[in-house]
């Protein structure tokens, strides 16, 4: 039976992965196979991470269950952030070689240690058009108006004009955890880059309630983006953006569905490094 309510499908969650899990992962097949108990057309709008060491990227989802598009930003490509589409290329063979931590991974197919996708009901939609967003701070505007609306949880879609955004490309998650609790700064971690005005696609997952912000964000930061310029292909997470003239859609969501793969084994063997 097709499922017909919306909902965000959490793989595994951040502050699991801040923590050094890299290990409970899915694929790219395993998340078709879950999206094909939905609508064909219904939107789907995603961020996540995958597990390759030393490569880790960032990936923005988007498309529909009938035909989704795993967008990875490679912090190796030719230039940070490099937007290749998983489902449909492999990263170059370029750089760090592609080395999952886990016995029984494929290192070469993208295995996402944490991955949230919104299947979205095109019936619960909130829209603003470009003339209707002020300048200035997108996630600041953005949180205080979802905000006043009362939303839960959603998925979030932005495109359009922006000034300076700043971005952070994971590349070495380590497996003893990572400490966001002075944001994206440690260069150990992250690679970084700033942009100038251009045209920018971005995707999010927005959660109100702190009790859930851990599954996609940290506690206090409720709305966490992806986004790649539409041109140059290029991008990764989004640390901030000025907002120059954009418009928004956001779908709030149902259900909250976590998916934990592999729970059975406290410990799981690691590849010998």
């Amino acid at each position: 039976m097709t499922r017909t309510r919306s909902a965000l499908l959490a793989y595994n969650t951040v502050d699991r992965l801040l923590r050094g899990d890299l290990f409970h992962t899915v694929t790219t097949a395993d998340v078709i196979e879950d999206l094909a108990d939905y609508p064909a057309d219904y939107p789907i709008i995603g961020i996540g991470t995958t597990s390759w060491l030393r490569r880790n990227g960032e990936v923005i989802v988007e498309g529909t269950p009938q035909l989704p598009a795993l967008l990875w930003a490679d912090p190796e490509g030719k230039d940070v952030g490099e937007i290749l589409d998983l489902c449909r290329q492999h990263p170059s063979a370029t750089g760090t070689p592609l080395i999952t931590p886990r016995v029984d991974d494929d290192d070469e197919q993208a295995n996402f240690p944490f991955l949230a996708i919104t299947v979205c009901d095109p019936a619960q939609v909130l829209h603003w058009d470009a003339i209707d967003i002020p300048a200035g701070n997108t996630h600041e505007w953005l949180i205080a108006e979802l905000t006043t609306r009362n939303v839960g949880v959603a998925g979030v879609h932005i495109e359009g004009r922006f000034g300076v955004v700043e971005t952070t490309d994971a590349y070495n998650v380590p497996l003893g955890g990572v400490d966001l609790s002075h944001g994206y700064k440690n260069e150990d971690v992250f690679r970084f880059a700033r942009y100038e005005a251009d045209t920018w696609v971005m995707k999010g997952i927005f959660a109100a309630n702190p009790s859930l912000q851990p599954f996609i964000s940290v506690t206090g930061k409720p709305l966490h983006l992806h986004g790649y310029r539409r041109e140059a292909r290029e991008g990764g997470h989004i640390v901030s953006a000025q907002i120059v003239s954009v418009s928004v859609t956001v779908y709030p969501v149902d259900d909250l569905i976590l998916r934990i793969h592999d729970v059975a084994q406290a410990k799981m063997p690691q590849k010998l490094s």
